[in-house]
């Protein structure tokens, strides 16, 4: 299943902001505990909400990336998980199974954050977009079907293909040495469920987004993910990709250094910054 932990994301707190820390949102009947980084300076500021990548993740997991965010003008929401750290509810893992159910209530959980944004003085609401790293991939469109006001959508190594597909690809190459070109022969032989499927509704959506995808990433099915983006793209969709040769799910290259895709979100987000 994927999951990714990038490089820097356990840095210190953001440094150049106030952060407004401790406090919880509502989700219905649930209670996210959260941090809102906002940077120095008056507001109103643009805001990203943080999405997670799989497993128990608090928001410690975005530290790092909300430095580089904040230090560019951008207030981060980041919350921990239904369920784990200060969060209320129930935490569940995802399968092919219960992935519909479990994402669709994960994804409340980031419209619930952006609806928090907007009622916040610093923070500008025409200005509130999502940003998060793999799981997060599957998340954040159904978040920004729940929420229209979204602006944007950043997706670090998240999949555009199903949960079923991605379960079968990382089960092949994840903890495997088998070169990748050969996992990708096999994958025309899944014939499993496929789960939950975010093409339909990436067809629905007409929210910008950026994907920073891996080349050699063995969670998800880069070169599937990518067909998806070109087909989509081909009928009208805003949707922008780039590859990192040799990048891995982790975005750190094949001698373990990371990959500075920030410089590519810090660009894309400069649109979305006056």
């Amino acid at each position: 299943m994927i999951a990714a932990c990038l490089a820097g994301c356990h840095d210190d707190a953001p440094t150049g902001s106030s952060a407004v820390a401790g406090g919880t949102f509502p989700s219905g009947d649930v209670r996210l505990g959260y941090t809102l980084d906002l940077p120095s300076g008056a507001g109103p500021f643009p805001a990203i909400v943080f999405g997670h990548g799989s497993g128990r993740t608090t928001r410690d997991e975005a530290r790092g990336l909300a430095s580089r965010l904040v230090a560019s003008g951008f207030a981060v929401l980041r919350y921990d998980k239904r369920g784990v750290g200060e969060s209320t509810g129930v935490y569940e893992g995802v399968g092919v199974g219960n992935a519909t159910r479990v994402l669709g209530l994960l994804a409340d959980d980031m419209a619930a954050g952006v609806a928090f944004l907007r009622t916040r003085p610093e923070i500008d609401p025409r200005r509130i977009g999502l940003m998060g790293v793999s799981q997060a991939g599957w998340i954040m469109p159904l978040a920004a079907q729940r929420a229209p006001s979204v602006a944007f959508m950043v997706l670090v190594v998240g999949p555009t293909v199903s949960v079923g597909l991605e379960i079968y690809y990382s089960d092949l190459a994840e903890f495997s040495t088998v070169p990748l070109d050969q996992v990708q022969a096999q994958l025309g032989a899944f014939q499993g469920p496929a789960g939950f499927d975010p093409r339909p509704t990436l067809e629905t959506l007409s929210v910008p987004g950026l994907w920073l995808l891996g080349e050699a990433d063995r969670s998800i099915p880069t070169p599937q993910t990518v067909a998806v983006l070109e087909s989509l793209r081909a009928s009208g969709r805003p949707y922008r990709w780039i590859v990192y040769p040799g990048a891995s799910h982790s975005m750190t290259n094949a001698s373990g250094a990371p990959v500075d895709f920030m410089s590519d979100v810090l660009a894309f987000l400069a649109g979305f910054r006056a």
